[in-house]
């Protein structure tokens, strides 16, 4: 990889601590986290201040552990796609999507992502190191780590971070 999509080691995820007054370098830096078995995982250019006070939101009471994951610039969409998804409710469950496959929890992934497939023969996000079952996205940071590692795979793959979850933001 390179430009914009270059790797660099830079920020540790597996932590249940936020970077404080962290500057990150260039419009998008693609980091590595070995430990979550997850590459590349992208970063927004910004200072990520612990002291942020939560924006106004439909579901505030995840905007911690979504700035554990994502930029702060990405709140608005994570918000829209938690209500829009599971009206922020972890236990949100759709036994039968669109492509005949479960949804999970509050981003609604999809057992695509979780089951062996012709891609992955353990499954995506087993083979990331994210989870070991589907039933495991019913824990909040389990949740939040699957949705990171996928919104890098559609940044990565076509350049869109959100992609699985619809034209973001032409769906609103």
């Amino acid at each position: 990889m390179s430009g914009t999509l270059a790797m660099a080691k830079s920020v540790d995820l597996a932590s249940n601590s936020r970077p404080v007054n962290q500057v990150l370098s260039a419009p998008k830096t693609v980091t590595e986290d070995p430990s979550l078995g997850l590459s590349p995982v992208v970063l927004n250019d910004r200072t990520v201040d612990q002291s942020v006070e939560v924006p106004q939101s439909q579901c505030p009471q995840w905007f911690d552990l979504a700035m554990q994951y994502f930029s702060f610039d990405e709140w608005d969409t994570i918000d829209f796609l938690l209500h829009r998804e599971s009206r922020c409710d972890i236990r949100a469950f759709n036994p039968k999507d669109s492509n005949g496959k479960p949804s999970y929890s509050l981003f609604q992934i999809n057992g695509f992502w979780c089951n062996p497939s012709k891609h992955y023969a353990k499954g995506f996000l087993q083979e990331h190191g994210v989870l070991s079952t589907c039933d495991d996205l019913f824990d909040p940071i389990t949740q939040f780590k699957a949705a990171r590692a996928i919104y890098v795979e559609g940044l990565t793959r076509y350049g869109v971070g959100w992609r699985s979850w619809g034209s973001y933001p032409e769906t609103r």
